[in-house]
């Protein structure tokens, strides 16, 4: 809010607030004159600071301690303690918020919901009031020198990256900046770090040109990079390549890059499988070779993605393709030279086992971590005996022992033994971690996933209550991390099911955070299309673990839920309308005040869907009026508004006209971009993005249209985060 609106409430407040029944005057009196100055002054500070007035009713007196924020009334409530003793009662509770004291409802206008007051009743005793007046104005003064100190925790640095890497995967690219602007400001993350993320950020929401003119390029190709980041730059790369390029082209068009990634297990994308590919190729190693690879780790379909490789990597049989001949040294000297991993495992396997070559097939299987380069570091082991291999291993080998040991086991048999009774809770954090980093590479290939759902299934059932959190959020990680890397592959949809049913069967946490991502989850389940009882399997779970998330808070969360399945709702599928009246039917006079008008406002133009009218008492002048901006954009202004959930857009369009009859609101709902589309994002004063649900061709469409003009992004999905998003637009751009 601008200064002079915060100016504007604040006149209004006091006059409302000093008129009867309030016998006491703002003005003519110097005392309460220099409370009131002192007061503005709290209210005008960023962010607003608690402050004290007086009111004298029916010869009582009162003192009101408001709190622009309900999380500074524990502090408030210790000072009044602490300043006014046992002179009078105080029990520690807040002004009830149905109170319709003028009073009370002056504060509830001033300060929203977020806000909340106390209000104490002084004794009627000359020496009691006497002391209790001299105590407040201390405390007035104390409140006006001492201003509230937020309490800021730095956040888990794992849950500001995992934000980031949700918010990548679920297209929102306003939030993935958010979150990479902390961690970018994070002094726990050395520089290098930091530049890798930005890497991530670039690729993923393929901003190439901001990344191939960035002075960081070359450093980001040089050093020494973790997975992701290496399969971000050959994103870069291949977005570079012409679709159809041949070999001579991508040599051509590659030279700087290098061995981007040098092992089947370090690809994270259909483009790190070309590159892979490709470069392999170019290197001189035979098509039956690199196919076979691709083919063993799942990625063989995505490289064949590009004309030139498919023509390249058809070959029958590639599936039994071998090296033969004989072992090469030159050949394994040009492998390890070149970084190609796998190629160097292939020839390492053709010779005679030796203690010389063992430190190198070391570092071979703990930087690849592959099936097949940890097969043969046991026949080495077996065949050169312990002893002598002890010595070579305890060195290179101490410090990866354990990710190699969860490397060598199968996946779904690591689950069951990290989350099976008596583990110590330090072992399962480091093997849960391992199976996170282990995800993508251990179930891309065929049948793998599959495999792994048919231990999750029972495992997810039979977990104690306080393991099946962790067990969650690791299956979560899990699904995003693999549709991130290669979309919805075989068997994704049966743990995305899974994932759903354990939450809601198990998880009484009431983890916003956790629903939060479900959500998310939840989206990419409904976007490939279910059938009508899939979907009603679904709904079923979510109202059966919807129980903590019953209350005004998490209502937007409940909304938008509701619209988000309501979009991808088969025609016969029935079981959401009990779900959205369990959300809906609690919404009443009892509680509407102290729910945010854009989600009230929201609801009530949901409820209609499923046969519901909500009853939702008006405020004096409206209870939407409280939702709007104070901020009145010229008339005539243009709203686009652009989602791939229309009908959350168009729900949006009509809140804001009701609420700003003078502003146009058009919506948009395309997955291409079209002239259309570039004609509305040129001329809008003000455009509105759901990245949550929208196309990246249409969303780059409308950046490039916009040029340097405001854009702002909605936070999810529904009709009430692109309510907010135009009402701060309006804030930013016409306050």
């Amino acid at each position: 809010m601008s200064a002079n609106l915060s100016d504007a409430a604040w006149s209004d407040f006091i006059e409302n607030f000093f008129s009867p029944p309030n016998d006491l005057s703002a003005t003519g009196h110097e005392a309460i004159e220099r409370i009131v100055a002192q007061a503005k002054a709290a209210w005008l500070e960023s962010p607003a600071s608690p402050f004290l007035l007086p009111v004298s009713a029916s010869s009582w007196t009162y003192w009101y301690a408001i709190c622009p924020e309900r999380e500074q009334r524990l502090w408030v409530g210790d000072l009044i303690r602490a300043y006014i003793g046992s002179w009078t009662e105080f029990s520690g509770k807040t002004v009830p918020e149905d109170s319709e004291l003028p009073m009370d409802r002056a504060i509830r206008a001033l300060t929203g919901p977020r806000g909340c007051a106390y209000r104490l009743l002084i004794p009627r005793d000359a020496n009691a009031e006497t002391k209790v007046h001299h105590s407040l104005v201390r405390l007035a003064r104390s409140l006006a020198v001492r201003p509230y100190r937020r309490v800021s925790l730095a956040r888990p640095l794992g849950r500001l990256i995992a934000d980031f890497s949700d918010a990548c995967a679920a297209g929102g690219d306003a939030k993935a900046q958010e979150a990479l602007d902390l961690l970018e400001k994070d002094h726990r993350l050395s520089r290098a770090n930091k530049l890798f993320l930005r890497l991530q950020y670039l690729a993923a929401f393929e901003k190439w040109d901001i990344l191939e003119e960035s002075d960081q390029l070359p450093d980001l190709i040089r050093l020494d990079r973790p997975v992701l980041a290496s399969d971000a730059l050959a994103r870069l790369a291949m977005a570079r390549l012409p679709q159809s390029a041949d070999l001579a082209e991508f040599v051509q068009s590659t030279s700087a890059f290098g061995c981007l990634l040098g092992s089947v297990t370090l690809i994270r994308s259909a483009a790190g499988a070309q590159y892979y590919a490709f470069w392999s190729l170019s290197s001189g190693e035979t098509a039956e070779a690199v196919a076979a690879r691709l083919l063993g780790a799942g990625w063989l379909n995505q490289a064949c993605q590009r004309s030139g490789l498919a023509t390249l990597l058809r070959v029958p049989n590639a599936a039994k393709a071998a090296v033969a001949g004989a072992a090469d040294p030159i050949e394994l000297r040009r492998a390890l030279d070149g970084g190609r991993l796998d190629a160097a495992i292939e020839v390492l396997a053709l010779v005679q086992p030796s203690a010389d070559l063992l430190p190198v097939l070391v570092e071979l299987v703990t930087k690849t971590l592959s099936t097949r380069s940890i097969a043969l570091l046991q026949q080495w082991r077996e065949l050169l005996g312990e002893s002598q291999i002890q010595n070579v291993l305890a060195g290179r080998f101490r410090d990866h022992e354990h990710e190699v040991a969860i490397a060598a086991e199968r996946f779904g048999a690591a689950l069951e033994v990290a989350f099976s009774d008596g583990v110590d809770a330090t072992e399962r954090a480091r093997t849960v971690k391992q199976l996170r980093a282990q995800a993508v590479p251990r179930l891309m290939p065929a049948g793998a996933l599959r495999e792994v759902v048919e231990v999750i299934r029972p495992l997810s059932r039979s977990v104690d209550s306080p393991l099946l959190a962790d067990l969650i959020d690791l299956l979560l990680d899990m699904e995003r991390d693999l549709f991130v890397a290669a979309g919805d592959v075989a068997g994704i949809q049966d743990l995305r099911l899974i994932v759903v049913e354990a939450w809601a069967l198990g998880d009484e946490s009431g983890d916003r955070h956790r629903v939060n991502r479900l959500l998310d989850l939840v989206g990419r389940t409904l976007a490939t299309g279910v059938s009508p009882e899939v979907f009603d399997e679904l709904v079923e779970s979510l109202r059966a673990g919807w129980a903590p998330f019953l209350t005004n808070t998490d209502l937007p969360l409940g909304l938008e839920a509701i619209e988000v399945l309501a979009a991808a709702q088969p025609e016969t599928a029935g079981a959401l309308q009990t779900f959205a009246t369990l959300i809906l039917s609690r919404i009443g006079p009892q509680n509407a005040r102290r729910i945010e008008a854009v989600a009230l406002e929201t609801a009530r133009m949901l409820a209609p869907d499923f046969g519901l009218e909500l009853s939702i008492p008006l405020e004096s002048g409206g209870q939407t009026a409280k939702g709007s901006s104070e901020v009145k954009p010229p008339e005539g202004s243009l709203v686009v508004i652009y989602s791939l959930m229309e009908s959350a857009a168009n729900r949006a369009a009509a809140i804001v006209r009701q609420w700003y009859p003078s502003v146009r609101v058009d919506t948009i709902a395309e997955k291409v971009a079209t002239e259309a589309l570039r004609s509305a994002a040129k001329r809008a004063d003000l455009l509105v993005i759901a990245d949550r649900a929208a196309a990246h061709a249409a969303t780059d469409a409308l950046k490039a249209a916009r040029g340097h003009k405001p854009i702002r992004y909605a936070r999810g999905k529904g009709s009430a985060s692109l309510v907010e998003a135009v009402i701060q637009g309006f804030d930013v751009i016409f306050g």
